[in-house]
């Protein structure tokens, strides 16, 4: 470290004397943390208000903070209390000694063998959702990918971590979950705030939100605990844990926030995965079509079981090149505890930095041709010498998301079933533009038509538990 008369201050835009640069950033913080990376370099200083922010664009320096100094850099941001306001303390906002519990309580759910038998619970829902789109076909209606994705994304979620059909809840789950990220997003950017007390719209709105979730949550802790029988899922493993110290198990509060986070997250960040990965599709025939037929040649028509998905290679590099570009949780932030320095920079005690994986993931020191879409550079050739800090869908180091591999598990069989029996083809003049919230959404969702594949006929409209021969076998991002 450098001496405090030689501390070297990192370039960055100029700002307003007071505001800093809230008004870009409100404007179009994407362009805003683009436009600064290529003009000032991997470290970037910027002022909201009386805050420092460092936004970091280096594998190098990101994995200092998630990784070699990690103790240095905590969940305790502006941003993580707007969101602790949502999901309480839970596995996503909390620090230390807690956060360690936490995922030590909470990583067996998504242990390997245990992902690996909800293959029919993640088909299932991905055909119901086919069947319902078999009707709204022929009627030859234009639907919203982006809220459509949200559905089985929700229900596998709700089946897998709490044994709980929620599909008669998806409506208002999505429409408080839209209010939450709007809202959380908007105070993110505001340094004065209503308090939530005077019932303006947004407070209003937004209490209707919490309601929303706290009713369909604790209903769902309320009918767990007067069963005798308890499944052998997640809610169950939070139930029966005990403090080793006092004995004592979790409250129904500190059960919510977990269930809060878990849903939320689980459901949001998968599905706007796969909502850009369509509209990519859309945009290039050329891998649609190798997609295709990478999916004829493996599966030939039938429900993809788990020993098909290591078989599916381009199918996962669409995925990935997909989560690449877009990819759902597009920043993070992080307090600084001690002076630190990074990329020579002197970073302050008490300010934050900022990771974003969307201005990481087009960095073109790191990236070739990075505005392309081309999951050709997912493959094991060209992945090699690639820095792990350059791409981080999921984040990284310790707290790297508890169910990436859930995640990615879910992303690969709805593609697969989906592309087996529709084109999806991009509205024609719809406006398609990311929203970036907490995660990131096309800003007026992504109205498609569905063009039934000639080979689909009656595929996937089994009832639900009735999957093909072999789907039967022993993608939620929480960056916690």
């Amino acid at each position: 470290m450098t001496s405090r008369t030689e501390r070297k201050i990192a370039p960055g835009p100029r700002g307003h004397f007071l505001l800093g640069h809230l008004p870009e950033l409100r404007r179009d913080v994407l362009q805003l943390l683009m436009e600064s990376v290529q003009q000032f370099g991997d470290v970037v200083r910027f002022r909201l208000g009386p805050l420092v922010i460092h936004l970091l664009s280096h594998p190098d320096h990101i994995k200092r903070v998630l990784q070699d100094n990690r103790h240095n850099y905590i969940r305790q941001t502006k941003g993580d209390a707007n969101i602790a306001a949502v999901v309480g303390q839970s596995l996503l906002t909390t620090n230390g000694e807690a956060w360690q519990q936490r995922r030590h309580l909470i990583q067996p759910a998504f242990h390997h063998d245990q992902i690996a038998s909800l293959v029919h619970v993640m088909t299932d829902a991905t055909a119901s959702m086919l069947e319902r789109w078999r009707t709204e076909g022929q009627r030859g209606r234009a639907l919203d990918i982006a809220s459509e994705m949200m559905r089985p994304a929700y229900a596998i979620i709700g089946k897998s971590l709490f044994s709980a059909d929620l599909r008669t809840d998806v409506d208002a789950v999505e429409k408080a979950m839209t209010v939450l990220l709007e809202e959380t997003y908007h105070r993110l950017g505001t340094l004065l705030r209503i308090p939530e007390i005077i019932p303006t719209s947004r407070n209003r709105r937004y209490r209707w939100a919490i309601s929303t979730l706290d009713q369909i949550v604790y209903g769902l802790i309320d009918a767990r605990r007067q069963e005798t029988d308890h499944a052998p899922d997640l809610l169950s493993m939070l139930m029966q844990a005990r403090d080793e110290e006092t004995g004592e198990g979790m409250s129904d509060r500190e059960l919510r926030d977990e269930m809060v986070t878990l849903l939320a997250a689980g459901h949001e960040t998968t599905a706007n995965a796969l909502t850009w990965m369509w509209y990519l599709l859309s945009k290039h025939p050329d891998v649609e079509r190798r997609l295709h037929t990478e999916l004829a040649s493996v599966l030939g028509g039938r429900t993809p079981s788990l020993q098909d998905l290591a078989h599916l290679k381009y199918t996962t590099m669409v995925i990935k090149e997909a989560m690449r570009l877009y990819p759902p949780i597009w920043v993070m932030q992080r307090k600084v505890v001690s002076d630190d320095e990074i990329g020579n920079y002197y970073i302050p005690a008490g300010s934050e930095v900022t990771i974003s994986p969307y201005v990481m993931h087009r960095h073109p020191a790191f990236w070739e041709n990075p505005e392309v879409f081309d999951p050709d550079r997912f493959s094991d050739e060209r992945s090699v010498g690639r820095l792990r800090y350059a791409y981080l869908p999921f984040g990284g180091g310790p707290r790297l998301c508890v169910g990436h591999h859930f995640a990615m598990m879910e992303a690969q069989l709805i593609t697969a079933m989906v592309a087996q029996a529709y084109h999806l083809d991009l509205v024609p003049g719809h406006p398609v533009e990311p929203k970036p919230w907490i995660s990131l959404r096309p800003r007026q969702g992504l109205l498609m038509t569905l063009r039934q594949k000639a080979s689909h006929q009656s595929l996937y409209t089994h009832m639900p538990g009735d999957n093909a021969p072999g789907a039967r076998c022993p993608a939620f991002t929480v960056s916690a």
